[in-house]
């Protein structure tokens, strides 16, 4: 089965697990934001899938294991960004 490409961003709101916020609010604080709870639902699928392969799978479990230690890893790197911003922005 050949892998599936997707070309038009408009196809991301029909395919998406989580949903998709295109980023129309220039303020540096909404892109992160959008991006946070993007990873936030990578993360909570992707333990969602590791419950249900746990016992069952154990190659698809680590998988998603797999998958799932970079998705905490940028919704942390979001989140300190996030800070820091208003950190700057509090000392203006």
């Amino acid at each position: 089965m050949p892998a599936l490409v997707v070309f038009r961003p408009q196809d991301w709101y029909k395919l998406t697990n989580c949903g998709y916020d295109a980023p129309d609010d220039p303020f540096i604080v909404k892109v992160p934001e959008q991006n946070i709870k993007g990873e936030q639902c990578a993360i909570k699928t992707c333990n969602a899938l590791m419950k249900k392969t746990r016992d069952e799978d154990p190659v698809s479990y680590n998988m998603f294991l797999t998958i799932l230690s970079p998705e905490v890893e940028h919704e942390e790197d979001l989140q300190a960004l996030l800070e820091d911003v208003g950190i700057i922005m509090k000392n203006k």
